[in-house]
């Protein structure tokens, strides 16, 4: 229902503003020969009208589109977890791509693609129709200016799609490159700086591609004002060979020419939206082509009890052997050098990565596959462009007291707002902010164990210690597996795990 409320308001904006063109058309011509006791008010009370309309309207369509577009994105989103509850996407790139940009370009199909074709359309029916019923001269040139528009349209949008492809291609391509050059990050030391620098991913590719079918764009606009004034001009010549009297007035005759000579402003701004079509229409492959594994969910409710690991090792990393009792609460310390695989262990014990060995709990050995109540909280946590609200949520529902109160123990009393948007073109969390809020998740989905990978990655001090003393408070109830290669001041570890 918003969504077509959206396309109405859209359709509604733009019809008053051809409406308001059209008018004032007749208007000038009219004053210009208009008699003694000519009316002048009541043309100008119309367009004042029509402008109040098209502005009201304006206001409307952003407003009804923004909600609508929030909404759809939510929904996309809970519809891609409900999907992904028991797969993992195989790359993080894809992972964020996903839940972040694809969805977001789907929700934007209706706002930034259906509602300008939806009014372009409309306006070039309305106004053939209009100019036929009020058998305005020239009328006929409108028909061809409209199987103009269509004709560059149609040949734009298959232009578009064939360079979307191309874009997500080197998009992909870009990414892959990138994800493998941030994991070998830990020996960039040992490369010399020239080949290093060579070595690093470039979206050159990414940006010529980009910038072609912005050239189109331009390109496709050009031709339909050229059409539109090639149009115009052959309305003239026909009305000079045609009129048969040219001497007497006539100020429906301004109409046609007015609608020509500006059709690159009323029509041609439909075709700067083929961008966004083009990632709707990509969004919505990948979304449905995602490179996702399927991993086995562990029935029952949360697994709570001690946890005993019994050569136990991720599948990826056949040195590790790793035997060790883990206690019912507390905290647990992984530590090891960079690349010696404590993320991984960390993803197998919660079920994430296939392990190889044993864990066992409450003395009860566990099958392979993700454990009912053991979070995985990730080193980067991601931040989707969303609402705090649909940031805290990720798919189930929580009443507004709990996520308040929870605000309010990890320290983030600050963001008052629940409806705040995060992410592009909202408010930017720092380093340590991104941490809490992965951290209010967690204690929102209750886990018995968190496993937590690099915490005090890219925090100061102050940061380091603010955010171990939450976590010190949050093991009072639950265990707590920190993988770290930074061990805070004056914490001393009572459960060690070395890999």
């Amino acid at each position: 229902m918003m969504a077509f409320l959206t396309v109405a308001l859209a359709i509604f904006h733009s019809l008053a503003g051809l409406a308001i063109l059209i008018v004032s058309s007749w208007f000038i011509a009219a004053c210009a020969i208009a008699a003694p006791g000519f009316n002048y008010m009541l043309p100008a009370v119309v367009i004042r009208a029509l402008a109040l309309l098209r502005i009201g309207s304006g206001y409307a369509h952003m407003w009804v589109g923004h909600q609508h577009l929030l909404g759809l994105t939510a929904n996309l989103r809970l519809t891609l977890f409900a999907r992904l509850q028991s797969q993992k996407i195989h790359s993080r790139s894809e992972e964020v791509e996903a839940l972040a940009s694809h969805t977001e370009a789907v929700a934007a199909l209706w706002v930034g693609w259906v509602s300008q074709q939806a009014s372009a359309v409309m306006m070039l029916l309305m106004s053939c129709i209009g100019l036929w019923w009020l058998n305005v001269p020239l009328g006929g040139w409108v028909w061809i200016l409209a199987v103009s528009w269509l004709i560059v349209m149609a040949i734009l949008c298959l232009l578009g799609l064939t360079y979307a492809e191309e874009i997500a291609r080197w998009e992909y391509a870009f990414r892959q490159h990138s994800e493998a050059q941030l994991a070998a990050a830990p020996i960039w030391h040992i490369k010399p700086g020239a080949s290093l620098l060579d070595m690093m991913p470039k979206a050159i590719a990414c940006w010529r591609a980009n910038m072609l079918l912005q050239k189109r764009v331009l390109q496709a606009q050009w031709v339909f004002q050229s059409v539109a004034w090639l149009l115009l001009l052959a309305a003239f010549l026909a009305l000079i060979h045609t009129h048969p009297n040219p001497g007497k007035a006539e100020p429906l005759l301004l109409i046609v020419p007015m609608l020509l000579l500006s059709a690159g402003d009323w029509l041609g701004r439909s075709y700067n939206t083929q961008p966004a079509l083009n990632k709707a229409v990509q969004g919505n492959r990948k979304l449905n082509t995602l490179p996702s594994g399927s991993l086995n969910l562990l029935p029952g409710p949360p697994v709570e009890g001690a946890v005993t690991l019994c050569n136990f090792r991720s599948a990826n990393l056949p040195e590790q052997c790793i035997n060790a009792e883990l206690p019912v609460n507390g905290i647990v310390w992984v530590t090891g050098p960079s690349g010696a695989g404590k993320s991984q262990l960390l993803q197998a014990i919660a079920g994430v990565e296939k392990s190889n060995g044993e864990r066992m709990c409450a003395n009860n050995i566990l099958p392979s596959g993700l454990v009912p109540g053991w979070l995985y909280l990730e080193q980067q946590p991601m931040v989707l462009a969303a609402t705090l609200k649909h940031n805290l949520c990720l798919g189930k529902a929580f009443r507004d007291t709990e996520l308040s109160t929870v605000l309010i123990e990890v320290g983030l009393s600050h963001l008052v707002e629940l409806g705040e948007w995060l992410g592009p073109g909202g408010r930017q969390l720092s380093g340590g902010e991104r941490k809490r809020l992965n951290i209010a998740r967690a204690m929102l989905h209750n886990g018995t164990m968190w496993l937590v990978d690099e915490p005090f990655e890219g925090l100061d001090l102050n940061a380091i210690s603010s955010l171990m003393t939450l976590i010190e408070s949050q093991a009072n109830c639950r265990l707590i597996v920190i993988a770290s290669h930074v061990i805070p001041a004056g914490v001393e570890p009572l459960h060690h795990i070395k890999v």
